[in-house]
C-alpha cells in the first residue's frame, strides 16, 4: 500500500465518522429545525445566564445584577454572583459589545461552535492514539474500525443529549468536553516531545476547561502537573528540564488563574458556598440535606450512590412506544444512609454508552498491567486525568442525566486505546476477527447514537413543554395510537398515582396531563381548554365586583369583572398583586366575554376579555414541599347561571384541543365505551 492510499483512506475514515456524529449532534442541537436561537425553554431561563455574566464583565465586574439569574444566584457581599466559570461568557463579549439584539439567544451558535472544537480534538486524540500505538500503514478493516470509533466518539455519547437543551447548565459541557479532550492530547503531544508550542497549547486547553467547569479543570491542571514532574526526573526525557519545568507551569498557571477567579467571587480556592445560594434559601428540602452533611453536597458518602446511579446495568429504559429508549422510569435513589439533594430520571453510562464503557474498561489492564511499553506508560497520565474529572459527579449527592457527560473524556480515550490494540491483536490470529469486532463495534456505537438522539428529543419536548411536548405526544398517538390508549385514563379528576409515560384526561378534554415519573413534577400539562364565562350587565346594576374564574391551586388567585357606570374592567388577583385592566364600555346587548387559557409552557394563564381585548397574565404553577402542584381553571359558578346585583354569569366552553380529543376518542374505542 502507497503512503498515498494510506493517506486517502485515512482522510475517507475522518471524514464518514465526524458526519454520522455531527449528524447525530446537530439534528438533536437544532430540535430537528432550523432556529439558531433556539432556548431550552420558551422563556429562555437559563439560557441567558451567560450573557448576562458577559456583560457584568463589559463593566468591569463578576458580580451580575440582583435577581437577575434567579434561584441561581449566590448572594455574597451585597452582590448575586454565578457559579460558573466564566468561559462562555468571556466567548459572548465580542458580541454584546456590539448589539443587545441577541442576548438571551445564543446558547445555540456556542454549543455549535463548541462542538466544532469537539470534532477536531477528538479526530486529532483518535489519530495520536492510533499512530503512537500500531504504527503504519493502515489496512482497510482498521480504517472502518477508526471510523466507527470516531462515529461513537462525536455522536454516541451522553453530549449528544448534551446538545437537547441550549441552557447554561447544558452548554458547559459543550466546552468542557472538548476542553479536556484537547488537554489530553496536547499532555501526550507534551509527552512524546516536551516542545515549547506543545507546552503553551496544552495551558491553552487546561485554561479553557478550568475557566469552563471546575472540576473537570482541576483534574485535567493537575494531571499537567504531575506530567511535568515526570519529566522533571528525566526519565522519559532526558535533558529536558526546561520543559518540564514549563509543563508544571502549564498545569499551575491556569489553575492560579481559576483560584483567584473563585475567590474574588467566593473567598474560596474551588468551592462555592451553597449556604448562601437563593435557591437554599427557598428551599426546604435543601438546607436539610446540608445540615446533613456539614453544610456540603460532596464527599465520599455520596460515592455508592452515585455509582449506582451512573453505572447501574439496568440504567435504561426499553419500550414498545416511541421514542422506545429512555432514562429509568424513577430517579435514583440513595444508598448507605446519605443525604440527597435533587435526584432527576438520569441514565447510566452502563446504558447508553455500553461499548465505550466496555472498550475503557479493557484499555485499564491494556496501559496499567506490568511491563508494558514506552508508548502505553504515555497514555497512562491522560487516561487517568480523564478518570480523575469524573470525581466530581461521583461524590456530589445531586443526579441528573447531564452529569453522564463527565465520563466522556476517559470514555473517548479508552476507547480509542482498546480498538487500536484490538484490531492489530485479532489481525494477527484470525484474519476475519478485526471484521466481527468492527461489525460488533458498528452495532453497539449505532445503538449509543441512537440512545442518545431519542433521549434528548424526549426531554426537549418535556422541558420545553406546551405545544412542544404536545408534538411529542401527538407523534406517539400517530405511531401507535393503540399504545396512547392504552396507557390514558379518562378522569373528572386532577391526575394522581400512575406510571410514568401515562396520559391522563380530566373531564371533557378540560385538561391533557403527562406522567413525566419525575419527583418534582410528576404530572406536566400537555394541553388545557379555554374557560370562557359570559357575563350580561343589566341596565339597573349595582357596581361592584363578580368573580369568573379561579386557579385551584392556593385558591388565592383569581380573574374578577368589577363593574362600574356603564363600564366595567377585567382585575387578575394573587395572594401577592392585583392588577387591574383598562375600564372599557359596555355596549349593548351589555354583554361581556372573559377568556382564561393556560399555557403550560410559559407557566401563566392569559387572560382577555371581549369587549376590553388582551389583559395580562395570571401564574398558574405553584411549587408546594418540593413538588409543582397542577392548576385547574375552576369558574366561580359551575353548576348553573348565576345573577347578583343585575349581572348574569355563564360558563361557556372553548375550542376542544384537537389531540385530546383524538386520545379520548381512542381511549373510548378501546374501552367499548
Amino acid at each position: 500500500m502507497t503512503p498515498e492510499e494510506g493517506s486517502r483512506r485515512r482522510v475517507i475514515a475522518t471524514a464518514a465518522g465526524l458526519a454520522v456524529g455531527a449528524a447525530a449532534y446537530l439534528l438533536t442541537l437544532f430540535d430537528y429545525g432550523t432556529r439558531l436561537t433556539r432556548t431550552a425553554n420558551p422563556l429562555g431561563y437559563a439560557s441567558n445566564f451567560f450573557d448576562i455574566q458577559g456583560r457584568a464583565l463589559l463593566d468591569g465586574h463578576l458580580w451580575v445584577p440582583t435577581g437577575y439569574v434567579g434561584i441561581e444566584a449566590f448572594v455574597q457581599r451585597g452582590h448575586d454572583y454565578l457559579y460558573f466559570p466564566p468561559w462562555p461568557a468571556i466567548l459572548r463579549m465580542p458580541v454584546l459589545s456590539t448589539t443587545d439584539d441577541y442576548d438571551g439567544r445564543l446558547t445555540l451558535l456556542s454549543m455549535l461552535l463548541g462542538f466544532v472544537l469537539m470534532l477536531v480534538m477528538s479526530a486529532k486524540l483518535v489519530w495520536l492514539v492510533r499512530d503512537l500505538l500500531a504504527p503504519g500503514p493502515l489496512g482497510r478493516v482498521e480504517a472502518v474500525s477508526m471510523s466507527v470509533l470516531l462515529a461513537l466518539a462525536t455522536g454516541g455519547t451522553s453530549l449528544t443529549y448534551v446538545a437537547s437543551l441550549p441552557w447554561a447548565f447544558h452548554e458547559v459541557y459543550a466546552w468542557t468536553i472538548p476542553f479536556a479532550i484537547g488537554s489530553m492530547y496536547w499532555m501526550v503531544r507534551v509527552l512524546l516531545d516536551p516542545a515549547r508550542r506543545s507546552i503553551c497549547w496544552l495551558a491553552a486547553f487546561v485554561l479553557g476547561t478550568l475557566l469552563t467547569r471546575t472540576t473537570d479543570g482541576w483534574a485535567m491542571a493537575l494531571a499537567t502537573i504531575g506530567a511535568g514532574i515526570w519529566l522533571l526526573t528525566g526519565r522519559l526525557q532526558p535533558g529536558r528540564r526546561w520543559a518540564a519545568m514549563g509543563t508544571i507551569a502549564a498545569g499551575a498557571v491556569p489553575l492560579a488563574i481559576a483560584i483567584a477567579i473563585n475567590v474574588l467571587k467566593f473567598r474560596h480556592p474551588f468551592l462555592f458556598p451553597l449556604d448562601d445560594q437563593v435557591w437554599t434559601s427557598v428551599n426546604e428540602h435543601r438546607r436539610e440535606v446540608l445540615d446533613a452533611n456539614n453544610g456540603t453536597l460532596t464527599g465520599p458518602q455520596f460515592f455508592t450512590s452515585s455509582f449506582m446511579a451512573y453505572f447501574r446495568p439496568d440504567g435504561v429504559r426499553f419500550v414498545d412506544y416511541f421514542p422506545w429508549i429512555t432514562q429509568p422510569a424513577a430517579a435514583p435513589t440513595a444508598y448507605g444512609g446519605a443525604v440527597i439533594d435533587q435526584s432527576y430520571r438520569t441514565g447510566s453510562v452502563t446504558g447508553f454508552m455500553p461499548w465505550a464503557l466496555l472498550l475503557t474498561v479493557i484499555s485499564t489492564v491494556v496501559l496499567f498491567r506490568p511491563g508494558v511499553d514506552r508508548a502505553r506508560r504515555l497514555l497512562r497520565i491522560p487516561l487517568a486525568a480523564g478518570v480523575l474529572a469524573t470525581g466530581g459527579v461521583m461524590g456530589y449527592g445531586y443526579f441528573a442525566h447531564r452529569y453522564t457527560s463527565e465520563f466522556v473524556p476517559a470514555l473517548v480515550l479508552g476507547a480509542t486505546v482498546t480498538t487500536v490494540v484490538a484490531v492489530q491483536w485479532l489481525g494477527r490470529r484470525r484474519s476475519w476477527t478485526p471484521t466481527v469486532f468492527v461489525g460488533v463495534a458498528a452495532v453497539l456505537t449505532a445503538y449509543s447514537i441512537a440512545a442518545n438522539m431519542l433521549v434528548g428529543y424526549w426531554n426537549a419536548a418535556l422541558t420545553g413543554g406546551g405545544p412542544q411536548l404536545a408534538r411529542f405526544v401527538e407523534l406517539q398517538h400517530r405511531l401507535d395510537p393503540a399504545s396512547t390508549a392504552a396507557r390514558t385514563t379518562l378522569s373528572e379528576e386532577l391526575p394522581s398515582g400512575g406510571s410514568t409515560d401515562d396520559l391522563w384526561i380530566r373531564g371533557d378534554c378540560d385538561a391533557l396531563y403527562l406522567n413525566t415519573g419525575d419527583t418534582y413534577e410528576p404530572w406536566q400539562t400537555v394541553q388545557e381548554r379555554a374557560v370562557v364565562v359570559e357575563v350580561v350587565v343589566d341596565e339597573d346594576a349595582q357596581p361592584g365586583v363578580v368573580p369568573l374564574v379561579e386557579l385551584d391551586l392556593d385558591m388565592k388567585r383569581a380573574v374578577e369583572l368589577q363593574i362600574g357606570d356603564d363600564q366595567a374592567r377585567v382585575i387578575i388577583r394573587t395572594s401577592e398583586r392585583t392588577f387591574t385592566g383598562q375600564w372599557f364600555e359596555l355596549l349593548e346587548p351589555r354583554t361581556v366575554r372573559v377568556g382564561v387559557r393556560n399555557d403550560p409552557e410559559l407557566g401563566y394563564a392569559e387572560v382577555g376579555a371581549t369587549p376590553g381585548g388582551f389583559v395580562g397574565y395570571l401564574p398558574s404553577r405553584e411549587v408546594e414541599e418540593g413538588f409543582v402542584r397542577l392548576p385547574e381553571l375552576v369558574p366561580a359558578d359551575r353548576s348553573a347561571p348565576r345573577t347578583a346585583t343585575g349581572v348574569t354569569t355563564r360558563t361557556l366552553r372553548g375550542l376542544t384541543p384537537v389531540l385530546c380529543r383524538d386520545l379520548m376518542a381512542a381511549t373510548r374505542d378501546r374501552s367499548g365505551g
